[in-house]
This record gives C-alpha cells, structure tokens and sequence, in this order.
C-alpha cells in the first residue's frame, strides 16, 4: 500500500512541476531548460532505482557459492 502511495505522489508531484514550468513567466527558452533538466533528472533516477533493485533481486534468485579449501 504504501509503495502505491508512494508512486501516485510521485507522479502527482512531477506532474505539478511539469504545470508550474507550463505556467511559468519565464521565457520559452527558460521553461524548455527547466523541463529537459527535470526529465534528465527523473531519467537519472529512474535507472539508479533501477539498477539497484535489479542487482538486489539478482541476488537472491543466485545460489549460494560454497567455497571449498
């Protein structure tokens, strides 16, 4: 439940920012800045998420190693 709610804040929250650059006083050349630095931003972070949840589901389907002497 809580990962859910975490989710639709997320999207409600990127959502509002995506609105206040759109009604913004900036110039277009402003808010064109702020939006392509916004989504590389959540760009970055989505891979970083998604890397560590992939290497940590990775760890637990692996079989653990013996090593022997």
């Amino acid at each position: 439940m809580s990962i859910q709610l975490t989710g639709a804040f997320t999207i409600v929250g990127t959502a509002l920012l995506y609105l206040y650059i759109a009604i913004s006083d900036a110039t277009n050349q402003t808010k064109v800045l702020w939006a392509s630095g916004l989504t590389l931003s959540l760009a970055f972070i989505f891979l970083v998420v998604w890397t560590l949840a992939r290497d940590w589901s990775k760890g637990d389907r692996e079989p653990q190693k013996k090593v022997s002497p």
